[in-house]
């Protein structure tokens, strides 16, 4: 019997010589809150669509590009079907400014071009750290956002209930914020202009992420050895090991599947005699504005100060009363099928794993070569046993020297399993596996081996919920209810009539609040976006 890992078999060079037959994407987002502060996430709903149906690509990227092209903040999140509710956490040193905020797949910028890459300004505001104060303020003309009419608006106890005529609409999303100096802040975002030097994909490697996050690994040796194999683990509230072999320009791609959450990479190779000389690539588009794209100066005068008072009072209401809830995030099984397993608890507990082994595992035999101990396991299926050592793993990580393992204290390892027979992970086969899972995922304090290579490297985001604003329930008038974004709704219809009815909950923030209703146009097939103020007393 032979057990396959759980990796995706593909060859991924082959699939990215044929740039032809990828998919053109088109990504649109809707920014929940274009104008925030620091310490505050920046929400967004993101759609990525492929020949009018959902794109198979299953990660996306958001980035935030400050007035010299550098990305300041950028994650990754997990596409659904198309689609993800994501964010950006800005970080509390960020400079008061405004930003390029750009939204794309792997592939999407490089095959689809302009439809490829979402961009739009947010204006970001750090109490501490205040924009450059210039002579004078310039003035927007705000003449293009309606006042909602008041017949469309029903007051019912504490719910505000509208209803606005949308015919011929689709894929409606709306939030309502409180409204901003920069409410109508307005940017030639010229795609061609702006990067017209965009490489042709004929000369770029492109890899679409079909089954989950891929990681590129490049190698830097001036000769390459496409037999080398190298591991790749990834380690966070669990860990998982990925094997590859590098191409002849000495390219490696570690596909991580549905293993999505991690903070930091281990990389070995099968040459443990030498330091690893390698890099991981940057999966993000490293293409910048020109030059001559400047963004606006962010600019606040003395008559803002109560706009930005509001703020600081409902980001710590968002932060402490109202602040997003975290999914629970999914445990994955271990890879692999085994054939026994054992909880040290259970038994008495030696100083060493090889007398560990020794006593406990009558299906690993415990032998001494050359001075150094190693392991043999049992082949169950063949009833004999196999002449190389199994693959030793700590945590996900392989450990390569059998002496190391041996003698390696297991006083902080939960369990171990034993594999007796042959299996893959993609074409590399192994005889056998000893795995040990530390209580901790801490390696159970093995020392990392000398030869690898320690890389922080983040998967995809952890999955957070917006807070339901529409479904607050708390009517204490001592609640500290100071929302600055009152609603945000997604995947809307509009009724039989045409019309398209929704209903939220002001918060203690009175005064003038920006609707921003975002929809694709039936008619012509067009994204577009109506803006209304509506006054809240």
């Amino acid at each position: 019997m032979i057990i396959l890992g759980l990796c995706f078999l593909g060859n991924y060079s082959l699939m990215a010589q044929n740039n032809q037959q990828l998919p053109e994407e088109e990504v649109i987002a809707y920014v929940v809150n274009p104008v925030s502060l620091t310490e505050e996430y920046l929400w967004m709903n993101v759609s990525v669509s492929a020949d009018d149906q959902p794109s198979p690509s299953k990660v996306i990227y958001m980035e935030l590009l400050d007035r010299n092209g550098i990305s300041v903040v950028r994650d990754l999140a997990d596409l659904v079907d198309g689609k993800a509710n994501s964010y950006l956490m800005i970080p509390s040193d960020l400079p008061s400014d405004h930003y390029l905020l750009r939204v794309y797949t792997r592939i999407s910028p490089y095959v689809s071009g302009e439809k490829g890459v979402f961009q739009s300004i947010v204006s970001i505001i750090n109490p501490k750290k205040p924009p450059v104060i210039l002579p004078s303020k310039e003035v927007v003309n705000s003449n293009s956002v309606k006042q909602l009419d008041e017949h469309l608006i029903e007051v019912n106890d504490n719910l505000i209930e509208v209803s606005i005529p949308l015919a011929k609409a689709n894929d409606i999303s709306l939030v309502i914020n409180k409204s901003t100096p920069f409410d109508n802040l307005e940017t030639n975002l010229n795609f061609s202009e702006m990067y017209s030097s965009v490489a042709s994909t004929t000369n770029t490697t492109l890899v679409p992420e079909l089954y989950g996050h891929i990681i590129k690994g490049k190698l830097l040796d001036e000769k390459i050895d496409t037999t080398e194999v190298f591991f790749l683990t990834l380690h966070g509230s669990q860990s998982h090991m990925f094997v590859d072999k590098p191409d002849s320009k000495g390219n490696l791609y570690f596909d991580t599947g549905n293993f999505s959450y991690y903070d930091y990479a281990i990389i070995q190779s099968t040459r443990t005699d030498q330091q690893v000389n390698f890099i991981l690539a940057t999966p993000f588009w490293e293409k910048i504005p020109e030059e001559n794209f400047q963004l606006p100066f962010l600019q606040l005068s003395k008559e803002d100060k109560t706009f930005i008072e509001n703020k600081i009072l409902a980001r710590a209401s968002h932060q402490y009363y109202l602040a997003p809830l975290k999914i629970p995030e999914e445990l994955l099984p271990f890879q692999y099928i085994t054939d026994y397993s054992y909880f040290l608890d259970d038994y008495n507990r030696f100083k060493d794993m090889a007398t560990t082994i020794r006593e406990y595992v009558p299906m690993v035999l415990v032998r001494n070569q050359n001075r150094k101990t190693i392991f043999k396991n049992f082949n169950i299926p063949y009833n004999l046993v196999f002449k190389e050592n199994p693959l030793l793993v700590i945590d996900g990580m392989p450990v390569l020297d059998s002496d190391a393992f041996a003698n390696f204290n297991p006083k902080g390892i939960a369990r171990m399993d034993i594999i007796n027979r042959y299996f893959y992970i993609n074409d590399q086969q192994f005889t056998g596996m000893v795995n040990l899972t530390s209580f901790k995922n801490d390696f159970g304090g093995f020392d990392l081996p000398k030869n690898a290579l320690f890389i922080t490297y983040s998967g995809v985001q952890k999955p957070y919920q917006y807070f339901p604003n529409n479904e607050l329930t708390v009517n204490n008038d001592h609640f500290p209810d100071f929302r600055s974004t009152l609603t945000w709704q997604t995947n809307l219809k509009t009724d039989e009539n045409g019309n398209l009815n929704f209903s939220f909950k002001p918060s203690k923030l009175k005064g003038k609040y920006m609707l921003r209703i975002q929809f694709m146009d039936k008619l012509n097939n067009s994204l577009k976006t109506n803006k209304y103020y509506l006054d809240i007393d």
